[in-house]
């Protein structure tokens, strides 16, 4: 079965969790993060922020959706699109990748 990348939407701040979790389970995600620098009273801190709040990248079949949906309580659901999980292409994530390369 062809697997194509999906966008799940996660509680708010639960990007890393979710993103972490799938990991775990050995299914192909992406979570791009930036790094901002914090400025705090005695040092200044990087932490890392999801470039897309509350959104993680899942390369999956169509079968295997509905197993991720369960898999935790963070995750909402899928990104529809006319009724269906919205699908972004391979060129999309690379682009992504490529962009937040050369940005960072």
């Amino acid at each position: 079965m062809e697997k194509n990348w999906y966008v799940l939407y996660t509680k708010s701040g639960c990007e890393k969790k979710v993103s972490a979790l799938l990991s775990k389970r050995k299914i192909v995600n992406y979570c791009p993060y930036n790094k901002i620098v914090r400025h705090l009273i005695d040092r200044d801190k990087i932490i890392k922020e999801p470039l897309f709040v509350s959104n993680v990248f899942v390369k999956a079949s169509e079968i295997d959706i509905y197993k991720i949906k369960k898999s935790s309580q963070d995750i909402i659901n899928f990104v529809y699109w006319i009724g269906k999980p919205a699908v972004v292409q391979d060129e999309e994530i690379e682009n992504i990748k490529e962009r937040k390369d050369n940005i960072i």
